[in-house]
């Protein structure tokens, strides 16, 4: 008898024992796993930037450089790229055609923050996030400086911008690259007639 008691316990443990191991196993092969790394998408291209924004001139330098261009910061969000003190000044000098008094009248202007909406596509091997920009008129408001009974009202100067091409963000390399245009101008409400078209390309990196 204690024999067979024995026996009985013995398989009693053993099945056990096994289930356990099963248990075990299935674990291993299942929620236990790592899960597989999630696909870039097109929010990939969100988060804060610095860079630089140049003029594009359509005739090279006499000396053959391009210009530095002026440093710039940027965030983009999943709808548009945001520029906080956004940088004025080579416009205000490509809109009188001269750089005297041009220091003044962007101190006076102040800070000026634009946006510019977009929609993204991700390329097929995931590599580069193509964006199309729907840029806004960039409007700037020039104080008249008038005292006492206001007889001068302040110069509103609105200009046209337009985006050339798609901007580009690599995803390897985390740079975003586009380019807007200038078109025209309005200072007043007024068609600056004599106002000549330029470019403006950004060359930016992800923080």
């Amino acid at each position: 008898m204690k024999t067979f008691f024995g026996k009985s316990w013995m398989a009693v443990l053993l099945a056990g024992a096994c289930c356990v191991m099963v248990a075990c196993d299935d674990d291993d092969n299942g929620g236990g796993q790592t899960p597989p790394p999630t696909e870039p998408d097109i929010t990939a291209v969100c988060g804060d930037y610095a860079g630089t924004m140049s003029v594009v001139e359509a005739a090279p330098a006499a000396d053959g450089e391009e210009p530095a261009g002026t440093a710039i910061e940027a965030v983009v969000s999943e709808a548009e790229i945001s520029f906080t003190d956004f940088p004025i000044r080579d416009l205000v000098v490509k809109v009188l055609g001269t750089e005297e008094g041009v220091d003044e009248i962007v101190a006076a202007i102040g800070q000026v923050d634009y946006r510019v909406p977009y929609t993204a596509v991700m390329s097929e091997d995931k590599a580069t996030v193509a964006m199309t920009l729907a840029p806004e008129a960039l409007k700037l408001t020039l104080p008249s400086g008038g005292e006492g009974d206001g007889e001068m009202s302040d110069i509103e100067i609105e200009v046209s911008i337009t985006a050339e091409a798609d901007a580009v963000y690599t995803l390897e390399s985390g740079k975003l690259l586009f380019g807007l245009a200038a078109t025209g101008v309005k200072v007043g409400g007024v068609d600056m007639e004599a106002f000549e078209p330029f470019s403006l390309a950004f060359d930016l990196l992800q923080k």
